[in-house]
């Protein structure tokens, strides 16, 4: 427990070489922890050492007899390797388990696979899905706006990504498309007012270096 815990804490701290040190170490005393599998994996996808990520989460899977939370870690791993067949089973999995309390994960992972996967219909049905429910989920609107903005449809995109940054007033990626989309729709100043936002939120990451650079655009 208490290796595991400095694990978690690493991973926390975005350290990954340390967390699976931990990681490792708790194993030794506890191999058959689902827990500690799961940590291991998320450790090995940090360090995009993905076969190992894999290994793990199945391992997972199997000593807690098949836990729904790790077939949505699975799928999310699956995503990030761009197996998308196998993403859209494993979320499909943890969100038909009645017992696996955060469907809307699953279902806004459906959405991202098929989005990839360039079926937009079947994108639109998860996001929607996702919001269903939990219409307080805010990563399920905003993606939802992203396909709509990608779509050439921005008057929806704009319902969307209104609805998120309402959600989660502190989420500076909702404020960006959300400038993207007035810019699209020629509205100058409130497109001024998101990219702002975006700067006072999160001043030093990339979304703001974007952000300024429409706002140079717009100024001109």
């Amino acid at each position: 427990e208490y290796h595991y815990s400095l694990g978690f804490a690493a991973l926390s701290e975005q350290n990954p070489t340390d967390a699976l040190k931990e990681f490792l170490k708790a194993e030794k005393y506890d191999s058959r922890d689902p827990e500690i599998q799961a940590g291991l994996a998320q450790a090995y996808w940090s360090k995009r050492a993905y076969a190992l990520a894999e290994e793990h989460y199945k391992n997972a899977l199997e000593l807690s007899k098949h836990d729904p939370k790790y077939y949505n870690n699975l799928a999310a791993l699956y995503l990030s390797m761009e197996r998308y067949d196998e993403a859209i089973e494993a979320f499909r999995t943890a969100a038909d388990n009645l017992l696996f309390d955060r469907s809307e994960l699953a279902w806004t992972g459906i959405g991202l696979a098929n989005y990839q996967k360039q079926d937009y219909p079947a994108a639109e049905f998860a996001y929607r899905k996702a919001i269903e429910l939990n219409p307080r989920y805010y990563l399920a609107p905003f993606h939802l706006g992203e396909l709509y903005f990608n779509l050439d449809r921005p008057a929806e995109a704009l319902g969307m990504f209104s609805r998120t940054v309402e959600l989660a007033p502190g989420f500076p990626n909702g404020y960006y498309w959300q400038g993207l989309v007035y810019m699209k729709m020629k509205d100058t100043e409130k497109a001024e007012q998101s990219f702002m936002e975006v700067i006072r939120l999160a001043p030093q990451s990339e979304t703001a270096r974007l952000a300024r650079n429409y706002l140079k655009i717009l100024d001109k």
